[in-house]
């Protein structure tokens, strides 16, 4: 896996750049951006609730496996690294904006929280739907002795039910059935068990009310490097682990029918399969033993195969293009958009030849890639194989 650092002067606000890549737990493989860029703004700390002046801010974004953006949840850590590189995301993304304290998200983000919430559900769940549409006194002093809510914590519960639950957490929670209404994840939720806790309204802030942020280290560059650099460092130590037998990234690369022979052997597949792996790993820049890792034919859709997660198409510019016009064809969804299209005098074409324009003018890739529309293609042992995601 490789990384790129960069100084940026051609735009005004970002400052500096740099991305990373790797593989989690799991094997998939993500791609991770940090920008720091300038932005001139007052906020409010986290720990203090005091005004603070920042005169810049950090963008972290990730793609990789089946999502892209704001992923850091879908990152399972592999690697001290990539545990510190999740935490600086979660701390500093955006000035580190977050709808609570200190406090409050510590206690949002640990054990506590889930095991209070499973219990608070273990404590109810045997309630049928009378009881749970009867919320009373006697239900509301069981949630106060098992949590041991203090006299002071209480005001703050009495408020949350009654402006964020209709003054019954159990429905809210768990609803009528025994399927769960409200999970963890829900903001009235977070704020009843903040109550609970008494951290609803921390230091005079209620949760939610407001961004506060973190103040960002001056030194903001040098951390990022150094998270990045360790990831490099700890990225290259696992691939060094696989035995590598041949570099398809390595500048001036050539696919011949020897590789295949080779390929063909050491996974004692077919030539086809052979094919696709080397092409694949040409347009990823992997050795022999860091595909072979994960790759894998994908059992739910022809020409697809799976590598670190990501699910690409490829073979021959033929093979796909069969595989697009059978997906246009058969689909009920281009039906769907050819009547829409002559509906709204956009087409005259009949069906039949609405569907095979749709291949003609815009290409196999249209209708198979759904993620950026693009496609490479690389000769292989004297056959060309195209590659994009799906």
């Amino acid at each position: 896996m490789k990384i790129k650092l960069e100084r940026l002067i051609m735009r005004n606000d970002i400052i500096f750049k740099r991305s990373v890549q790797f593989r989690d737990e799991n094997k998939n493989s993500w791609t991770v951006d940090f920008e720091v860029y300038k932005e001139e703004s007052t906020r409010i700390n986290r720990e203090t609730l005091q005004k603070f002046k920042q005169s810049f801010s950090v963008s972290v974004c990730g793609a990789g496996g089946m999502g892209a953006g704001q992923c850091y949840d879908h990152i399972i850590p592999r690697t001290e690294g990539q545990k510190k590189l999740l935490e600086f995301w979660n701390k500093y993304h955006l000035g580190g904006m977050s709808g609570g304290t200190i406090r409050q998200d510590e206690y949002l983000n640990g054990e506590q929280y889930v095991n209070d919430y499973n219990y608070f559900v273990e404590l109810f769940k045997t309630y049928n739907e009378h009881y749970r549409e009867q919320f009373d006194d006697i239900s509301f002093q069981i949630i106060v002795k098992n949590f041991n809510i203090s006299d002071a914590a209480i005001i703050q519960v009495r408020n949350v039910l009654y402006e964020k639950m209709r003054n019954n957490p159990i429905q809210y929670i768990l609803g009528l059935s025994n399927k769960y209404f409200h999970t963890s994840s829900d903001y009235n939720v977070k704020c009843f068990f903040l109550a609970i806790k008494g951290l609803y309204v921390d230091n005079g802030y209620k949760y939610g009310n407001g961004w506060l942020s973190s103040p960002l280290p001056d030194n903001i560059e040098e951390i990022i490097n150094n998270i990045c650099d360790l990831v490099e460092e700890e990225e290259t130590a696992l691939t060094e682990e696989l035995e590598a037998v041949f570099d398809m990234g390595e500048k001036g690369f050539v696919a011949t029918e020897e590789i295949i022979q080779q390929v063909m052997d050491l996974r004692e597949c077919d030539e086809d399969e052979a094919k696709r792996f080397v092409a694949l790993g040409v347009h990823l820049g992997c050795t022999f033993g860091d595909l072979n890792d994960t790759f894998e034919e994908c059992s739910y859709g022809e020409q697809l195969y799976c590598a670190n997660g990501i699910d690409y198409y490829i073979g021959t510019e033929d093979e796909l293009t069969n595989i697009a016009s059978d997906r246009v064809h058969n689909d009920d969804e281009y039906a769907y958009l050819w009547r829409e299209a002559v509906a709204a005098q956009r087409t005259t074409d009949s069906l039949s030849d609405w569907l095979n324009s749709i291949i003609s003018e815009d290409g196999w890739c249209s209708v198979l890639n759904s993620w950026d529309g693009r496609y490479e293609e690389y000769k292989i042992a004297e056959e060309y194989i195209c590659v994009c995601r799906s």
